[in-house]
């Protein structure tokens, strides 16, 4: 899914994939799935979803993780 004005991510603790719209970047909150405290990183220039944290990770492990996102919104805060 690819939508303006939201970015994605991978909770360090449990790996689940976060979709957090962009005007929560940089601020801290916990993950909805395993409660972790994390920070919504900052998206790099790009005309897609950035993926923070995927790193090496094969391509069909990222396919996988699309189905699972959770967005949290200002309101979870």
């Amino acid at each position: 899914m690819n939508e303006e004005g939201f970015t994605s991510f991978l909770c360090p603790s449990c790996r689940i994939e976060i979709e957090a719209s962009l005007d929560m970047c940089g601020t801290s909150t916990e993950c909805p799935a395993c409660g972790a405290k994390i920070t919504v990183p900052k998206p790099e220039p790009t005309n897609e979803i950035v993926r923070h944290g995927i790193g090496d990770e094969p391509n069909n492990r990222s396919q996988a993780m699309k189905s699972r996102t959770i967005r949290i919104e200002l309101a979870d805060l």
